[in-house]
């Protein structure tokens, strides 16, 4: 019995033994792999980001392109196509033939200016357009009644 006994004590002892064992070796490998995961995880942050700062760039860029150019439109075009008189030969601002020079370029100045109110720049186009249609009226003459999106673009 005693031997039994003693057979039984080592064999358990060999068995926890070899649990201790193993799991301390689980523990090294995850621990070894753990760092290198980490290193991998964050390159892949690092190109993740730096693509995204690439792509944010680059639509910013476009953005600021397109306003250059529209500046560069608007600076360099002959006056009357600056603010949009002259689309395909034709006048855009209604009434225009009733108007002076000098009116237009007022007339157009306020449009301008009132380009980032759209509620401003109707109630601008409405009061110009019951202008020329006093005016028309005082000088017998017709005005063919504008388009919605005529008056000016």
């Amino acid at each position: 019995m005693k031997t039994q006994t003693t057979i039984s004590l080592i064999t358990a002892a060999a068995l926890a033994l070899a649990s201790f064992s193993a799991d301390a070796q689980g523990r090294q490998k995850q621990g070894g792999a753990q760092p290198q995961d980490r290193a991998q995880v964050e390159r892949g942050q690092r190109d993740f980001d730096r693509d995204r700062m690439r792509d944010r760039d680059r639509a910013n860029t476009g953005a600021q392109d397109r306003d250059r150019d529209r500046d560069q439109d608007r600076t360099h075009a002959p006056d009357e196509a600056k603010f949009g008189e002259a689309r395909n030969g034709d006048s855009e601002i209604y009434g225009q033939e009733l108007m002076s020079v000098q009116e237009r370029n007022q007339y157009r100045e306020q449009l301008r200016l009132t380009e980032s109110d759209p509620k401003a720049q109707t109630k601008l186009k409405a009061q110009h357009q019951e202008q020329m249609r006093i005016r028309a009226k005082e000088k017998g003459v017709t005005l063919e009644e504008p388009a919605e999106s005529d008056d000016q673009g």
